[in-house]
């Protein structure tokens, strides 16, 4: 949509968000980095590698406990996670790093969940592949999971309670050339017309409410 309206090409780079700053830290390349976590972009602006007040949200995901398709460990709640054979993945790295703690310790379920937990992912994808290759009953995801991976994953819900958010944001690189351009694009995500289709792949925009 953005090519078309500014008559300009896009060119795409997806990956760890780990690998793609180290990336434009040693390329000194790029105009707008995304990434689903705002401590990410924290550090980002520490490396001076984002613009500092560049960045932007583009709407907030939600923790859910996402299993392979069928639920073949029939994982219910939180509480089924404890259970004694249940194979547990987390994400070490990425938008996903620590989620895990923030929900057991509102449960107070650490101790009980951490036995559980058997293999530990670098980033989003890679903690998906587990469900993808079976390696794990379930992991640590968020709720836009199900959006992206319909036909191969079931997301479990959590209490409103439990449940942790997180912002995906954007920001100018540092070593951007066309900086007005980068600023327009932000611009141009945070419109309403291309938030309803982030909502429409499960982002969150608007005010969160707890009863």
């Amino acid at each position: 949509m953005f090519e078309n309206r500014l008559k300009v090409q896009c060119s795409l780079s997806v990956g760890k968000a780990h690998e793609l700053l180290a990336e434009i830290a040693s390329s000194k390349l790029g105009d707008v980095f995304a990434c689903g976590a705002e401590y990410i972009l924290d550090d980002a602006e520490d490396q001076e590698l984002v613009l500092k007040g560049s960045r932007k949200s583009l709407g907030l995901r939600r923790s859910v406990i996402i299993t392979s398709l069928g639920n073949p460990a029939k994982i219910t709640s939180l509480n089924d996670l404890c259970r004694d054979g249940v194979r547990i993945g987390i994400a070490t790295e990425g938008c996903l790093k620590g989620v895990w703690d923030d929900i057991s310790s509102k449960a107070g379920l650490t101790d009980k969940i951490r036995r559980n937990i058997t293999h530990h992912a670098d980033g989003c994808g890679s903690v998906m592949s587990l469900i993808h290759q079976k390696k794990v009953d379930a992991i640590f995801g968020w709720n836009t999971f199900r959006f992206i991976w319909p036909n191969t994953c079931e997301t479990i819900e959590l209490p409103s309670d439990l449940q942790v958010f997180r912002s995906t944001s954007v920001a100018v690189i540092s070593y951007s050339k066309n900086t007005g351009l980068s600023q327009k694009f932000i611009d141009f995500l945070t419109q309403d017309e291309v938030k309803r289709i982030y909502s429409d792949h499960g982002w969150i925009h608007k005010p969160i409410t707890f009863s």
